[in-house]
């Protein structure tokens, strides 16, 4: 078991950086440098040595690659069903906030969706989850931001060889996170001397060490020398990182692991095959998908009139295939040679669609074109789609956990560098959009069945899709209703008496005149 709180200052150095060797290996950044040129469509062009003669040049000169890019397709129909709604403290929401009794659960639950608000992630989530399926992985960063005196919550993707992100784990305990490293090129135009300067920093639990790489070491491509640097208002090296009785605030990097690595890797090599089948039907469509007029003749082919030997024909023996005109010819016969038929070229691409969708469990009317008559709806579609929300609630899961890791780390940095209520553990849940397809009017009818069953409003809403802030407004609203119609019923209370005290004065004075 590797305890680095056990290290000298100089062996902890000299393992932080032997560690980062080991992880930056050329293999695994070819495979991100891979997974993200597949997801953005560069893929490799696979031409016979005919197709190379007449294709080569227009596929692979021109603006744009050839490719029907299934990958990016697989990639963004599982994201788009991955969507954060709110938070939850101890089992509390926002939603449970009362300003005449706060509650510090519901508070705390409270000020984490306003820092994700703040922070953007509503948009920046969608970042996230497409780099981590793609790449395999992503982080979330939290610092603390003085001037708006917040969390700051950063992304980053994983490090590709050049830059980004690496977390460290223990050898022998993969649930130990022992540091994380952040690679990355300095950028200053406005100072010279400064953009293009490589940069490390490394995130211990607690304390942080910056590192800038040697300028003539790195001309003469020595790898393993980097020296300590200060950035403008830091007060010592290595930055502490430690709330105020002094205990460690965590590695400020929290992993979005995708189960099962990146998506892309799985079916790069049937998006190979996929392209090369729309390469071969454009090259069978060319060669013999047309048909082609024959002419015989049983006796030489006269001459053309004026024409005395064949040694300068070309041109002569032409003649003009269109819609009015007639062929006509001596001392032979036309025949016409059906175009072939692409009919198993065709099924072939489809097959390899479905196998990408089997593969991937993305229905198969995501990847090929469907008649409208063929799209499906109601427990169709729901069935369609089981393996995929299952796949999509996984990662909610998974993705899930590292999100509550974000949170409690951004709670603990607001209450080291903040003003927040305390709440000494605080157990946070993550709340998600759900990942089925809404079929509204089944989603009533299990709404009006829930609520028929006495649960609250709140739970209802929240089932239906809506956000904290909507369901905040609808509570508001209904508190609005009700006090107007409290006040109208005692409005009335008050009318009546009145109304039936003249009626009996009315009646005194009608039995007097009497």
């Amino acid at each position: 078991m590797i305890d680095i709180t056990l290290l000298t200052p100089e062996q902890l150095d000299r393992f932080i950086h032997i560690q980062g060797r080991i992880a930056r290996q050329e293999e695994e950044a070819a495979k991100v440098k891979a997974a993200r040129d597949y997801y953005s469509g560069n893929h490799p062009v696979l031409l016979t040595q005919r197709q190379q003669e007449y294709l080569g040049k227009q596929l692979t000169d021109g603006e744009f690659a050839f490719n029907h890019n299934l990958v990016k397709t697989v990639v963004d129909t599982l994201r788009e069903r991955l969507a954060v709604t709110g938070f939850t403290v101890n089992g509390k929401s926002a939603d449970d906030l009362d300003a005449d009794d706060p509650d510090p659960d519901a508070q705390v639950a409270a000020l984490l969706w306003q820092w994700w608000k703040h922070n953007r992630m509503d948009s920046q989530q969608i970042r996230l989850y497409r780099r981590a399926l793609r790449d395999g992985k992503s982080y979330v960063m939290v610092d603390y931001d003085n001037t708006h005196q917040r969390p700051r919550l950063s992304l980053h993707e994983v490090d590709d060889g050049t830059t980004g992100v690496n977390l460290h784990r223990n050898p022998e305990d993969e649930n130990q996170v022992l540091f994380a490293s952040r690679y990355f090129y300095t950028f200053n135009p406005l100072k010279s001397g400064v953009t293009g300067i490589q940069r490390k920093t490394v995130y211990l639990p607690g304390e942080i060490r910056k590192y800038e790489r040697d300028s003539i070491t790195n001309m003469i491509g020595v790898d393993n020398l980097w020296r300590p640097i200060l950035d403008d208002g830091d007060l010592s090296w290595p930055l502490a990182w430690r709330d105020a009785q002094g205990n460690n605030l965590g590695v400020a990097a929290v992993e979005f692991q995708n189960p099962g690595g990146s998506e892309v890797a799985l079916i790069a090599g049937l998006q190979n095959a996929l392209n090369k089948s729309w390469l071969d039907l454009l090259a069978a469509a060319d060669t013999a998908g047309f048909p082609i007029l024959t002419m015989n003749y049983k006796d030489p082919m006269p001459m053309p009139v004026g024409v005395s030997d064949d040694t300068n024909l070309e041109g002569e023996d032409e003649f003009i295939v269109a819609p009015g005109r007639a062929l006509e010819i001596f001392g032979g016969t036309i025949e016409r040679i059906p175009g072939a038929d692409l009919n198993n070229i065709i099924e072939a691409i489809w097959t390899i669609a479905a196998a990408i969708g089997g593969m991937t469990r993305t229905p198969q009317y995501y990847l090929k074109p469907i008649l409208g008559v063929d799209v499906p709806s109601g427990e169709a579609l729901k069935q369609l789609e089981s393996g995929l929300v299952a796949k999509a609630e996984e990662r909610q899961l998974v993705f899930g956990e590292a999100w509550a890791d974000v949170m409690a780390l951004a709670y603990r940095v607001a209450r080291t560098f903040g003003n927040v209520p305390e709440i000494d553990e605080p157990v946070i849940g993550v709340q998600w959009k759900d990942a089925s397809t809404r079929i509204e009017e089944t989603e009533a009818k299990v709404a009006q069945t829930h609520k028929d069953l006495g649960v609250p409003d709140e739970m209802v809403w929240a089932k239906l899709g809506y956000t904290p802030e909507q369901i905040a407004l609808f509570k508001q609203n209904a508190m609005l209703q009700r006090a107007a119609e409290i006040a109208n019923i005692v409005q009335a209370a008050r009318q009546t008496p009145a109304t039936g005290t003249a009626n009996q004065q009315q009646g005194d004075i009608n039995a007097n005149v009497s």
